[in-house]
Formats: C-alpha cells, structure tokens, sequence
C-alpha cells in the first residue's frame, strides 16, 4: 500500500465517495455478462498444379453456415510448383474478400509457401519473392487472416479442382466455376479500366449533373433519367408494377440470355417471349427484343429441333387438262431383225389410263415420220 502511494503520489487523483451499490451490481453485470459477438471465421482450402499445359489453381470455400463453393482457375503460362501455390492462395484471398469475409483461415499443403508466408522460411528466389507482395497487399483488406499447413489427404478436392483446370477437362458443370487467365497475377499489372457501356452518360448525369455536348443527346438523357435509379453504384430501371430491373452491359447480356435460354431451367423459347423473361428474372437493357431474337437464331438446339414448315416458297401453279386422265408416253423401240420394206423401228405411244397402245413400224427415225405418226 504505501509503494502504491507513493506511485499514485505524483498523479492528481481525486477520489470520490461510492455510488448506490445497485448502480455498481449492474455495471459489474453488464461488464461480465455481455460480450461482443465475433464475426464467424472461413476456411480456404487452396492447391495449385503445373504441367506441360498450364498452371491451375484449385480453390474451396467454406462458409461458416456449412455452404461450399467451389472455383478453378487456369492461367495459360509455364510455371513452376511453387508459383502455382503462390497463384492459389491468391485466389483463395481473393475469392474470400469477393465473397465478404473478413476472417479467413487458409489451408494450403506446400510448406514452403505457409512458412515463407508466415517468415520462418527466407524467400531467396526473386519469383517467390515478388508473391510477398501482393499477398500482403490482398490480406489487408481483411479483418484478419491466418494459413495453415495441412497434409495433402486432407486437401484432396482443391487439389483435384487445379488438376482439372490444369488439364482443361469438362468444367461444364453448374457445380465449379472455372476461369481462364493468360498471366500470372503478379504480371497483371493496374486492373483494367471499365469500359464505357449505354450506362456511362445516365449515370454521369446523375452523379455529376454532367450532359454531353450535343443538344439532342443531352435531352434525350434528361428524359431518361427519371425511370431509372443508382443504388451502391448499380444502376436499375423502375418497372411500372414490378421490382426495381437490373440494367446489365453490353458484356452481360449474351451471357444472362444463354442462362435462361438454355441454362439448367431454360426452355428455348423464341425471341420475344424470351425477352419478356428476362425483364421477369429483374435485368434490363435497351436492346433486348432484338438481341433475344439474334440468340435465339444462333442457338443450334432451336435450328436441329424446332418445328420446320414443309410449305412451298413459291405457290403452287395448276395445269389445266382437257380430261384429269389425259396423260400419254411415246417411245422409240428396236432396233429389231429387218423385215419388210426394211422396217426394224417401232414407235409406240400408250394411254396412261387405259393402257391403249399404238404402234407405227418405221425403216428409220425422221421427224416427217414422227410428225405423220403423231
């Protein structure tokens, strides 16, 4: 007591006397009681795989709920073992900030990689050494963050994810997502700029009150602008009765087609009606007849299956006969052995309907004999 008095000696300390001790009971219980609830963890499970090939990179998401996605990504560029480990925790940071978590555990099976990650490993090689980099700039953006070394056994579907980008088998399924890129993350430099799209002027106008310079344009946008609404920087169309439509670019609108054209529920349905279900589905874009109508033509599904009609271009043109019946055939017969008046053709001509055959024996073939004949 006096060591603490003679601490406490040089600060201005004012005491005061104590409190109703129910005031103090609920301050006790709060303090104790309520905690802060922490936010649930993630667990990445990331492989990578090189062959003569390419590069693949398996990655597997668990969220906390129990729910599971998958994703594979292939990069077209001849890499070592090491810089495939190094691409897919990458991806596994990048796939979970895309996805909002913000704590993370990752699981890869490389010890090098998680012990040059955590720096008991020293990373003298300059291509493991530029990965340092990025990975710590990408982990930033979380919360927090941890990797883990785990035996290969228990990282067999990430690693079967990379083998499968690696080696381009049939990633049709709905269930994995794989991608394509032609460098390495590294390598890819300042992300690309958003190109401009339908949207650019609407939504510069409504931010920034900017219109073009031509009069026409600019009224035009002035007039647009009220049916549409930016919400979180995504622009949307107000419908007459329904929700608020997604309006999509020019880069997404084939690929939304295609999903309900002929996705897991599409029905190939023709132009126009498939139009009108995408405006259902909540997307919208000007052009939408036409482009659905253009799919729909390119689609061979709807060419080798759908309903041909068997009739004429042209209309028919009727011949008019004396008699329905009225049809005959003339031909030449021979040559046969010479008989007399060296006769050794025959001309004959039958009745289609009632088989009535006449026959003229002709020495030779002239037209003056068949026109007599006839």
């Amino acid at each position: 007591m006096v060591k603490w008095t003679i601490e406490l000696g040089e600060y201005d300390i004012e005491y005061k006397p104590r409190v109703a001790i129910k005031a103090q009971v609920l301050t006790n219980f709060l303090i104790e009681m309520i905690q802060q609830e922490e936010e649930e963890v993630w667990r990445v499970f990331v492989d990578g795989a090189s062959n003569l090939s390419g590069c693949g990179v398996g990655v597997v998401l668990f969220a906390p709920s129990g729910e599971r996605i998958k994703l594979a990504l292939r990069i077209n560029s001849r890499v070592t073992n090491n810089e495939a480990e190094y691409e897919a925790v990458l991806a596994g940071l990048q796939a979970a900030w895309e996805v909002g978590a913000s704590r993370v555990i990752i699981y890869s099976d490389s010890q090098l990689v998680t012990q040059q990650i955590k720096g008991n490993y020293e990373a003298k090689n300059e291509k493991m050494l530029k990965y340092l980099g990025p990975i710590t700039a990408r982990a930033a953006s979380l919360t927090d963050w941890s990797i883990e070394q785990i035996p290969r056994e228990e990282n067999e579907e990430a690693d079967t994810l990379a083998k499968l980008a690696a080696s381009m088998l049939d990633t049709s399924t709905r269930e994995v997502m794989c991608f394509t890129r032609s460098v390495l993350s590294v390598d890819e430099g300042a992300p690309p700029t958003r190109e401009s799209s339908w949207m650019t002027p609407l939504i510069e106008y409504m931010v920034h009150a900017k219109l073009p310079d031509d009069k026409t344009q600019a009224w035009k946008i002035k007039k647009q602008a009220p049916r549409f609404v930016l919400l979180n920087d995504v622009l949307y169309r107000r419908s007459y009765q329904g929700p608020l439509l997604k309006c999509l670019s020019e880069d997404e609108v084939e690929y939304v087609l295609r999903e309900i054209h002929e996705g897991c529920c599409g029905e190939h349905l023709g132009g126009t009606v498939l139009s009108r279900k995408a405006i259902l589905a909540g997307f919208w874009w000007p052009r939408m007849n036409q482009d659905a109508v253009q799919l729909v033509q390119k689609c061979k599904g709807c060419q080798h299956h759908s309903n041909f009609h068997h009739r004429s271009v042209a209309g028919m043109q009727p011949i008019s006969a004396s008699c329905p019946f009225d049809q005959w055939g003339m031909d030449i017969v021979g040559p046969f052995p010479i008989a007399q008046a060296q006769k050794k053709f025959l001309l004959v001509v039958v009745d289609y309907f009632s088989k009535w055959v006449e026959a003229e024996p002709l020495a030779k073939i002239t037209e003056e004999e068949v026109m007599r004949f006839l």
